[in-house]
């Protein structure tokens, strides 16, 4: 489980307690969500056993991928169905193919991480498939009318989709897929594309006031390339560079500085639960500085996602030197060019802001499978055979391995860079467990009021027993280990402080990794694990909340 995880979840149950409404969100997309509360409606699962339900549905969505990328597979395999050499590429080819589809979904997507990226590769392979159908001879107008239609249901599943489609449509509309189609028809499929997502933009826009497809692009912009504070809010300063915000969390109290986002926003953490509100009002401009600094960090981030793909790289080489120099600088067949410049523009895009494995899974396997077939059509059968050969074995090797540590390993979370640490293992959860068991037992219950030292993004606990995290304490500009350290040494009277406030708007209890060394004993419980506290808990109210 992790951070953006707990936030679907979270929407998934308000559509199915107060309609599909809830699923309209200025920052996440409806159709994951959407997922999770029809599986809770079928199920109706108590709160522990939703963790593994929401891992079943992401089981069905990798079934609808693996359907897809055969539907793109066969589709493929159809355009150069005439070429002589086809049919001996066909006896080899499928588990390459297959290969490269299980090592980029397994160890750049993953199955374990709660988020839409594995929809979204259904439907990248969905889109792929679909414009290898029309560049067959006789393709008929049901399939430009098609790819719009998957590109918009795309929309809804993520808002990348939405420009990612536009980019397609464009590429498409430069280079046809065939002689025999038209421009026109590519631009029907971009009307369709707006069609099909109109209804969606309509209710963002309402929303957050503004004309908008969706705050995701917006926001990481503003994070990464204009330097604003991520993920928890925004609480305006003494610079004024970003704007000033609309919607800001209240502070309750200035030493130390605890933070109240109790309302309008819904969710077990309403900071990351609809992350456009609480940013309303943010400049977004180009900052040549800090474009450069985004960029920075994401050409890192490519250069350690292509040391991974090593085995493809020397692949690639191998077949580009038994190739003749002819036969490499002749220009690619048009059904090659689009399928190679989608996965560029797509990382270039993502370069701009933020770029993760599992953004660009899908298009990973698009750029290998178009440049390695468009290299071993130029090479001896018997090159062809033992290059793939080697390939499949050191990629299965490697599929194996990560298969064995998956249930060891951390999901790789969005703030990767950021120094926020998020994400649960199994063993992580029987904590959770001991936290939610050990809040039930000093009388916290559902709908009640939780506060935390530093950020909430691991409140798991609070999900489990349907507590909410309203309020918490952190050090201005600062992460969660700098909040920590500085409350464990308030004094005496600062805690007291603190304790008074947070009373005064209906928190329960507190919850930190360590209780303060002047804390009175009698006020706290600590959770054990393996002989040592983990967790610590102070009781605060069990009085009716009161607004100030």
């Amino acid at each position: 489980m992790n951070a953006d995880g707990m936030s679907y979840l979270d929407m998934a149950s308000d559509a199915l307690r107060g309609g599909p409404q809830n699923l309209v969100n200025g920052y996440w997309s409806p159709a994951y969500p959407a997922l999770i509360s029809l599986a809770f409606f079928i199920f109706r699962p108590p709160p522990i056993p939703e963790f593994p339900l929401i891992h079943f549905v992401n089981f069905a969505v990798f079934c609808f991928v693996l359907l897809s990328f055969t539907f793109f597979l066969k589709s493929w395999l159809a355009v150069h169905r005439d070429d002589p050499s086809s049919k001996e590429e066909e006896s080899h080819i499928i588990s390459f193919c297959f290969c490269v589809f299980l090592w980029f979904t397994i160890d750049f997507i993953t199955l374990s991480a709660v988020t839409p990226d594995l929809c979204v590769a259904g439907i990248v392979f969905l889109t792929a498939g679909i414009c290898c159908r029309i560049s067959l001879p006789g393709s008929s107008w049901r399939y430009f009318v098609a790819l719009g239609g998957i590109l918009g249901l795309g929309y809804y599943v993520k808002t990348a989709v939405f420009p990612l489609g536009l980019i397609l449509i464009a590429v498409l509309f430069v280079w046809p897929l065939s002689y025999s189609h038209s421009r026109f028809k590519i631009l029907l499929s971009g009307l369709v594309l707006l069609i099909v997502a109109a209804p969606l933009v309509a209710l963002v826009s309402s929303r957050v006031d503004h004309l908008s497809i969706g705050e995701t692009g917006r926001l990481n912009y503003a994070w990464y390339a204009n330097g604003l504070h991520p993920y928890v809010g925004w609480a305006g300063g003494i610079d004024d560079a970003h704007g000033a915000p609309e919607h800001p969390p209240r502070t309750l109290l200035g030493k130390p500085t605890i933070l109240e986002f109790a309302d309008p926003v819904s969710g077990t953490y309403p900071l990351w639960y609809e992350p456009s509100y609480w940013y309303a009002g943010a400049k977004v401009r180009f900052d040549f500085r800090g474009q450069l600094t985004a960029l920075k960090g994401n050409l890192i981030f490519y250069c350690r996602a292509f040391e991974q793909m090593t085995t493809l790289f020397v692949g690639a080489l191998l077949l580009l030197i038994h190739a003749g120099r002819q036969k490499i600088l002749a220009t690619p067949d048009r059904d090659f060019r689009w399928l190679l410049t989608w996965p560029i523009t797509a990382c270039l895009m993502y370069a701009v802001t933020h770029a993760e494995s599992r953004f660009l899974g899908a298009f990973f396997v698009l750029f290998w499978l178009a440049l390695y077939r468009l290299l071993w059509r130029r090479v001896a059968d018997v090159v062809r055979v033992v290059v793939l050969g080697t390939v499949i074995c050191a990629l299965f090797i490697s599929i194996t391995v990560s298969a064995l540590e998956a249930g060891a390993r951390r999901p790789v979370l969005p703030w990767r860079r950021s120094g926020i640490v998020g994400g649960m293992t199994p063993s992580d959860q029987l904590v959770q467990l001991k936290v939610a068991t050990a809040l039930q037992a000093a009388g916290v219950r559902r709908g009640d009021r939780l506060a935390t030292v530093g950020y909430a993004f691991d409140a798991y606990y609070a999900r489990y027993i349907g507590a909410r995290v309203t309020a918490h304490i952190v050090e201005a500009n600062e992460f969660i280990g700098s909040a920590h350290e500085a409350f464990r040494y308030l004094s005496a009277e600062d805690l007291g402080r603190v304790r008074d406030r947070l009373a005064s708007i209906g928190v329960k209890a507190l919850v930190t990794t360590g209780r303060p060394v002047n804390a009175a004993s009698d006020d706290w419980k600590d959770i054990m694990v393996s002989g040592s506290p983990r967790y610590s808990i102070m009781l605060v109210t069990t009085s009716t909340p009161t607004r100030k």
